[in-house]
């Protein structure tokens, strides 16, 4: 017979429970192909905050020879060039890279230590990252530097230069002489030259800064509204639910497309308008998706219990309901950037995009010619692919996120 003995209460368990997001984590990264698409963005990512240190005509470090009367000088002309905001996204990366190692050294901790130790960092990098953005935006005065390195180390005007991997600028140009215009790739341009005699493989690694910049801040805009407007209505119901569905079904009759188009037509192509459209046009969806999980669970024992014992508003919406309900707004914003991806994409292909000589896939499409006419394979080969690979990589992400949080495709993976 099958012993059903039940264990004493004071038995420890064999193993510790695990938490959900670790439950959901694993099987959201079980699929080898979602793998892949998440190391193919996350090192997009990483170019993108870093692309002035790979992509750059001007180099890390050179050596002015001495001159009469003068001793020989060391410079760091790419440093002294980086812009306020190669400087405010170098930090960035600077704090994601120190948060991943306290991340890493903390496994070996009890799990409230773990946590104790991820959430008192996260604060304090997060803090000095602000304070140092902050300062960097207020502080710092870009400059304009059009010296041609390259031609000095090649005439011996300086010495010991160290370029870039790509020792080419985004909006860097070739003399204007025949073979250097619309040139097929090369040991010396990998993916070849466009019409104006720049680099395509450092305008498609500039041009993954613009595609990730629009997506992550469009989205996060739309994610904060979305989720404001949602918990607000999904708790409160009554007048609140009349008067946010009347908002959100306004804010839907808004194309954004020609809304982008007529702000271009006004104020001029700025990228950050851009995202903010986006942004604030694209939150309807998180808006209805997190109204619905509120009404389902705003009645649940736990929320009313939280109520019963008078905790403010804010912590219940926010500490209580929110982490339950906001799956399925997670889901959609993975199609949301794939979605920001493929509009700045548009954008730029029609011209009413990123400001020239700005980088961007979508114009760098276009400059690629017309198959009808005169076609460049080569121009429209990079970019082509990684706006096809990028949107991909997201809606596979998108996708397996939704079965990793479904209970009923537990056991289908």
């Amino acid at each position: 017979m099958t012993d059903l003995t039940v264990p004493p209460i004071d038995q420890p368990l064999l193993y510790a429970p695990r938490p959900y997001w670790a439950w959901v984590a694993a099987r959201l990264f079980r699929p080898l192909l979602v793998r892949i698409c998440t190391a193919y963005l996350v090192i997009l990512v990483i170019i993108a905050l870093l692309v002035p240190l790979i992509a750059n005509g001007q180099p890390y470090t050179c050596v002015i020879p001495a001159a009469a009367g003068h001793a020989a000088v060391r410079e760091y002309p790419l440093f002294e060039d980086l812009s306020s905001t190669d400087w405010i996204l170098l930090a960035v990366a600077a704090a994601l890279a120190v948060q991943g190692v306290v991340q890493l050294t903390s496994r070996r901790l009890s799990r409230p230590q773990r946590l104790m130790r991820r959430r008192i960092s996260f604060v304090i990098i997060a803090g000095i990252t602000i304070i140092a953005g902050s300062l960097i935006a207020a502080l710092h005065h870009n400059r304009l530097d059009a010296t041609n390195y390259r031609s000095l180390a090649r005439h011996g005007l300086i010495t010991h230069a160290v370029f870039p991997p790509v020792p080419w600028g985004y909006a860097e140009m070739e003399p204007l002489s025949k073979g250097l215009i619309n040139k097929l790739p090369s040991h010396r341009h990998w993916l070849g030259t466009d019409g104006d005699g720049r680099d395509e493989l450092s305008r498609l690694l500039w041009g993954a800064r613009i595609a990730m910049g629009v997506g992550f801040v469009s989205q996060i805009i739309a994610l904060a509204l979305g989720i404001i407007v949602g918990a607000l209505t999904g708790y409160f119901g009554g007048i609140f639910d009349i008067i946010g569905m009347r908002l959100v079904e306004m804010v839907e009759s808004i194309p954004t497309f020609f809304l982008i188009l007529t702000f271009v037509a006004i104020y001029g192509r700025h990228i950050l308008d851009i995202m903010v459209i986006i942004g604030v046009t694209g939150w309807t969806g998180y808006a209805r998706l997190l109204r619905a999980e509120f009404f389902r669970i705003r009645n649940l024992d736990y929320v009313l219990a939280a109520q019963g014992s008078g905790m403010p508003l804010w912590r219940v919406l926010f500490k209580h309901m929110l982490p339950n309900g906001v799956t399925p707004v997670l889901v959609s914003a993975g199609f949301g950037m794939a979605g920001a991806v493929t509009i700045e994409a548009s954008l730029s292909y029609l011209g009413v995009g990123v400001q020239p000589p700005t980088a961007s896939w979508g114009s760098m499409l276009n400059s690629a010619g017309n198959p009808a006419t005169v076609f460049r394979w080569w121009q429209a080969l990079g970019p082509g692919l990684l706006i096809f690979i990028t949107v991909l990589a997201f809606n596979l992400i998108a996708e397996s996120l939704r079965d990793a949080i479904d209970p009923t495709t537990m056991g289908r993976r």
